[in-house]
C-alpha cells in the first residue's frame, strides 16, 4: 500500500475510486461507518485507508459546502453493476 512518507500533500498519488450505493440510507449507513473507523486506532500513514475514513466528510460536518465525498447515490446504476 502506498505510504506518505513525508511528502508534500501536492505530491501524493491518490487512489482513484466512487462508491456506488442504491439509497440515501445507505449513503449515511456508510458515512457513519467511516466516521467511527476515523475515530479508531487506524493506521493513517497509508494513503487509501487515510482517504477511506474521511469518506464521512459531508458540507454538514465540515461547514463547506463544497466537501464532498466519493459515495455516489444512484440506484440505477447500482443496479447495473449488481
Amino acid at each position: 500500500m502506498k505510504k506518505y512518507d513525508n511528502k508534500p500533500i501536492s505530491e501524493i498519488s491518490w487512489t482513484k475510486y466512487k462508491i456506488i450505493v442504491p439509497t440515501e440510507e445507505d449513503k449515511k449507513e456508510l458515512e457513519d461507518a467511516f466516521e467511527h473507523l476515523h475515530y479508531s486506532d487506524c493506521n493513517t500513514n497509508y494513503v487509501t485507508v487515510n482517504q477511506l475514513i474521511h469518506e464521512y466528510l459531508t458540507p454538514e460536518i465540515t461547514g463547506n459546502n463544497e466537501t464532498k465525498n466519493n459515495i455516489i447515490v444512484d440506484k440505477e446504476l447500482y443496479d447495473k453493476l449488481t
